[in-house]
């Protein structure tokens, strides 16, 4: 029902989202939670509520807050000459963990199960040469709220001073898990106890306790891993090249279908290069435009003229309109001159009979020539 917010400008603000009504102002709220104007990149409460835990991008520390007080009215006020920067009272900042570089703005934290521990992880800087270099999930135990105030109770008398400065936490413990990497994000898992981290090197890992964790991670890892017998061993040295068998061997590579570069999909394209492939007629599968004219037709490639579209484009036929009356034929005749193409019905006195028979004729002859050779035989 709550939300709990960061700011660039580095204040964390507790918001109620709980009824329709809008809010215009938060519950509580802290300024210059981490010195200045110094953003607060994450934010996040503990388990049961009580406690924030922040981050920022801008210093090397994780700091822990009162939500309750916070939430009171008790807030952080800005800085001013009278207090230092990032100054605030210990009921309200219970503690800061130290020793937490951070790179980015994705570095976070988490609590433990019970509240009483923080995990976070540590960033290494891209721009340094040193090969030992190595990302870090640190642990941190918090102070409990009833025993350090008892603490401070116990030693009012010697130094009201001593007794309301902030825990200033080391870590306990701490772990090395990315060589060369920062670690980005960190998930502290509250029933499976179990703590998932990510890298910048692309690789997720997961902290368990044999112990204390339960399910998860300890489901896989607790199966035993096959015996491989020898006649498992005859038939895969046997496998041909390329199939299931050699591809489930141990000292080869399985080629996932989708990563090779048949199957990858091309970056989205940009206006540019829309507008020139919408120039390219084999992408657009643009068809040949038609011939311009009015008498031609087909494409421009492999279209073809015939002899009487040539005779009327040659003459200016199409836009010559004083054509009535006229006979075709006579342009025509102009051309059969000296031709070899053109035939001889077209040659001499057009009345002329083109053949000396008939075809009756012809007939009539092939059998009188047959009934001859009859007679002689």
């Amino acid at each position: 029902r709550k939300i709990v917010v960061g700011t660039t400008c580095g204040s964390i603000q507790i918001w109620n989202c709980f009824g329709s009504g809008v809010n215009s102002r938060p519950l509580g709220a802290v300024y210059s939670a981490h010195g200045g104007t110094k953003p607060v990149t994450f934010v996040t409460f503990s388990g049961n509520g009580e406690r924030i835990a922040s981050r920022s991008e801008a210093d090397d520390t994780a700091r822990i807050w009162d939500a309750n007080r916070m939430e009171k009215g008790l807030v952080g006020r800005k800085f001013s000459s009278r207090k230092k920067e990032g100054e605030h009272t210990p009921s309200l900042l219970l503690a800061i963990c130290n020793g937490l570089p951070a790179f980015n703005e994705s570095a976070n934290c988490a609590f433990g199960p019970d509240g009483r521990i923080l995990c976070a992880g540590s960033s290494v800087d891209p721009r340094a040469k040193s090969s030992n270099a190595c990302g870090k999930v640190k642990f941190y135990e918090l102070p409990a709220e009833e025993k350090r105030l008892k603490v401070s109770k116990e030693a009012g008398s010697k130094s009201s001073s001593k007794s309301k400065s902030t825990a200033v936490l080391d870590p306990i413990d701490e772990v090395n898990v990315a060589p060369n990497a920062s670690v980005l994000g960190v998930q502290w898992h509250p029933k499976l106890n179990q703590i998932a981290l990510g890298t910048s090197n692309g690789i997720i890992q997961v902290l368990y306790d044999p112990i204390l964790s339960t399910k998860g991670a300890l489901i896989p890892t607790s199966r035993t891993i096959r015996q491989s017998d020898g006649l498992s061993d005859l038939l895969r040295s046997r496998a041909p090249t390329g199939s299931a068998a050699f591809l489930g061997s141990a000292n080869s590579t399985i080629i996932v279908p989708n990563a090779l570069p048949l199957f990858r999909e091309e970056p989205r394209a940009t206006r540019k290069t829309k507008e020139r492939e919408r120039q390219d007629p084999e992408l657009t599968k643009l068809p040949q435009p038609p011939v311009t004219g009015g008498v031609k037709t087909g494409c421009g490639i492999g279209g073809g003229v015939t002899f009487s579209q040539y005779i009327v484009e040659s003459t200016n036929y199409v836009n010559n309109k004083n054509i009535a009356g006229k006979d075709p034929r006579e342009e025509l005749f102009k051309y059969s001159e000296g031709k070899n193409y053109v035939s001889k019905a077209y040659e001499g006195n057009i009345q002329k009979i083109l053949a000396e028979k008939t075809v009756e004729e012809e007939e009539a002859d092939l059998k009188a020539g047959a009934g001859k050779r009859q007679r002689t035989k």
